[in-house]
This record gives C-alpha cells, structure tokens and sequence, in this order.
C-alpha cells in the first residue's frame, strides 16, 4: 500500500494550516480550512478581485452567436428564478457528467455527432469489510488513507477466471483503505438509551472493522446515457436530466472475482470475519438483506461528452475545445473515455490546470461583435 494523495495540507501551506487529522474530511467541510476543497481554492480566486462568484444559480442556455459556430456567453437563473445573461469571449462548462449534457441537450449544442450524453461510466464499487479482535483507530485521520493498486493489472489466474465468464479479459482498480464509520456514522447506527451509550464506548464500527473499497473499471457503452426527460421537470421547468444505465458483464464478472480476494487479504491482515458486496448485490430479489447493509455504490461519474480527435465519434477535441463551437470548452469528468481503475481527481484537476493555461497564456480568438 502507498499514502493516499487526499489534497489535505500536511503542512501550513498558502496561509492554510496542517490537517489535524479530525476525520471528518470524507463528509463535511473543513472547520480549518486544511483540506483542498472549493472553499480553500475559490476564496483564493476571490481575494483576488478578478473573480465573480454567483451562488445558488441555474445556467440554462448556452448562448451562440448568428453563425452558430461560438458561444457568446450563458443564460441563468439567480435564487429568486430571475433571468439574466453573461456575455464572455470563452465559456468552459464544468457541470459534472450529468449536467453538463443535460445543459448542452437543453440548449441544442454541441451534439452534431450525436454522442452528447452517451457513453456515461460509473465505477463499480466492490466494498469489503473485516472485523478485527484489536482496535484500529480508523476514524482518526482523513477518510482514505492507503491505496493499493496489485489488482489494476490482471494476472494470469485472473484472466483465466475471466475467459471462465464468457469474456476475454477483466481488471479491477485502485483499492481504498478506509474506516467503516466516524463517530456521528456510528452514533446513527445503534439504538436510543443506556445500550446506546455502551456501544459507542465499545465501538465495535468505528474502531474494529476496516473497509476495502475497489474502484473498478466500467466499461463504456453507448446505450448508457443522459438525456433530457420528456414528463419529469425541475423546479424552474426545465427538463430534468434522465440516466439510462446497465452495467456491462464485465463488471459483474469482475465484481464476483475480485471480491473473495480483498476478503482474504483482510483475513490475512487478521480479520475474524469478512463480508464484500459485489456489483450488483449478490442477494436475489426478496433474499435476506445483505450483512451490514453494504451495497453497491459509485461517487465516480463520467463521460457522456468523451474526448477525441474526429469530431465524428467525440464531442470534444484533444484541448476540450468543442469540435461544433470554436470558443467553448469543456473541463470535468464528462470528456472521459474510459473510467478507468483509478479515481479520476487528479486527471479532473490536471484538465482544469490545462484549460486554465490553454486561456491565459495561449487565448482563443475573442467573440466577434454580433
């Protein structure tokens, strides 16, 4: 196992202060400003006085000019539901792999090749945990602490299993190391009263189990998709975003596979017991619910606007340059072509850094008047 790079300060850095190691980074915001959140990041931006920051707005257009081949800049909706528009030479859409085709579909752009919205990835999350006889203190510190990738690259018995499911190859992922829960986690778990009381001191969640948790590989697939809802509508109106999703036979397959083998490194490290949930559960419909309530889960989404070189078969180029509009790029997980093993923060910050330096130090031609 190698020290998970958590963008936590491990020591005063930019006039923010060393993690103190409260735990609570995985869930909640940063009394302290320690960890790299948008918090930290944006108030730099802000104190810079070059920054406008509008919370609790909606975009809902992509403007274009009469040509229809640039962006002339955004329509939004402030709190109150209020319209108003932003002019801009460059807009760079950074909504996430859900909203950023969804605004896109919405305002008819981009989309010359179709692919708008396809080839959406999760990660299947294959989770493992085991019940060690000693504490582990697992809760102090950051929320993922240890990664190790041994199952990023099959091995030959690994291959053999996958030819055994029908398939000619599988991979697993990066696999975090975490604890189960922190002390407002456990708190919620255990009854009200004096047995309360016992079972936090025990501890038996927070200080004795440790979680496994493989970002495994999803598979793209062009069925799979965002696309605008013809019934559903937000609150403002506006068609709500729809996900169409089945998983590949390869994450099943996987899922299955590598699962006994993260419990057997646990019982290996000691555990008494161990129990995974695969992707999806094993349990069929109406079987008793899974120890510990595991199931399987993604925080990981991505594609639906994948990069490439042929405006044929991509959305975006190479720059995250949209192939349709010259002056409108795109910076967040939804240009991913593959979602790979690994979770995909430091290639969204690299993207974001690329961007960013693609616009300051070799701009694009400025909008024409229209």
């Amino acid at each position: 196992p190698y020290r998970a790079p958590t963008g936590a300060n491990s020591r005063p850095y930019d006039g923010r202060p060393a993690c103190n190691d409260c735990g609570f980074c995985g869930y909640y915001g940063c009394p302290i400003h320690a960890k790299g959140d948008p918090v930290a990041l944006l108030s730099r931006a802000l104190h810079t006085g070059r920054c406008d920051l509008r919370a609790e707005c909606t975009v809902t257009d992509v403007l274009l000019d009469r040509s229809g081949r640039r962006t002339t800049g955004v329509r939004y909706l402030d709190a109150a539901g209020e319209p108003h528009e932003v002019r801009a030479s460059h807009v760079v859409l950074a909504c996430g792999a859900f909203e950023t085709p969804r605004l896109l579909l919405a305002s008819g752009v981009g989309n010359r090749s179709g692919l708008v919205g396809r080839h959406l990835m999760f990660h299947f999350q294959t989770f493992t945990v085991g019940a060690f006889p000693f504490s582990l203190h697992g809760d102090r510190g950051r929320s993922v602490t240890h990664l190790h990738d041994d199952f990023c690259v099959p091995t030959d018995d690994d291959l053999a299993a996958a030819r055994a499911a029908g398939l000619p190859w599988f991979r697993g992922g990066i696999v975090e190391h975490g604890a189960a829960a922190h002390p407002v986690q456990e708190a919620l778990t255990y009854p009200t009263g004096a047995l309360h009381n016992e079972c936090m001191r025990d501890s038996s969640l927070r200080e004795r189990l440790w979680v496994f948790t493989m970002q495994g590989e999803d598979l793209p697939q062009a069925a799979n998709a965002v696309d605008l809802d013809p019934a559903v509508r937000d609150v403002w109106g506006r068609p709500a975003g729809r996900v169409t999703y089945a998983p590949h036979r390869h994450e099943l397959a996987a899922s299955e596979h590598w699962a006994p083998l993260l419990e057997r490194v646990l019982r290996d490290a000691g555990a008494e017991w161990s129990v995974s949930s695969t992707s999806p559960p094993r349990d069929a419909p109406g079987a008793e619910a899974h120890p510990l309530g595991l199931a399987p889960a993604s925080r990981h989404v991505m594609g639906t606007c994948r990069m490439g070189r042929d405006p044929a078969t991509s959305v975006v180029g190479p720059e995250g340059r949209f192939h349709d509009v010259e002056n409108l790029l795109c910076a967040d997980s939804s240009v991913f072509v593959t979602s790979a093993g690994y979770g995909p923060t430091l290639t969204l910050m690299a993207l974001a850094h690329r961007t960013a330096s693609l616009l300051a130090d070799a701009p694009l031609p400025a909008t024409a008047p229209m």
